[in-house]
């Protein structure tokens, strides 16, 4: 990226348009974190971490209403709808687990291949 490229893009970023911007600032922060290249300090973690252990909670705590208003042995008030809200509530909680485990742990560095050997050049 070259310097004008950079000054165009700290501009952007600096506008005063709230709502693309915004748009564009949390569609990059989650997809540097679902490609593994974010790099997070040991309180980014422990934050992600609290972030995923409350939606855990969450979850648990809607599962058991869906599976109590499921079981209940009053069978006047039909209960068609009640497993849209915890699939929805799933998917949830495992896209924030994916991002977890995409932030806490990055994949290894590719390493570079080594060439075995030197290199001759051979003159006919």
């Amino acid at each position: 990226m070259n310097q004008q490229e950079w000054e165009r893009d700290v501009r952007n970023r600096q506008r005063n348009i709230v709502f693309p911007d915004t748009n564009l600032n949390e569609g990059r922060f989650y997809r540097n974190i679902a490609s593994g290249k974010a790099v997070f300090s040991r309180g980014q973690k422990v934050s992600l971490l609290v972030i995923v252990a409350l939606f855990m909670m969450v979850n648990a705590v809607d599962f058991a209403s869906n599976l109590g208003a499921f079981v209940n042995g009053d069978r006047r008030v039909v209960h068609i709808s009640v497993p849209w809200p915890a699939i929805g509530s799933l998917l949830w909680l495992l896209f924030w687990i994916f991002l977890a485990v995409k932030a806490l742990f990055p994949p290894a560095p590719r390493m570079r291949k080594r060439r075995g050997g030197y290199l001759t050049s051979r003159r006919g």
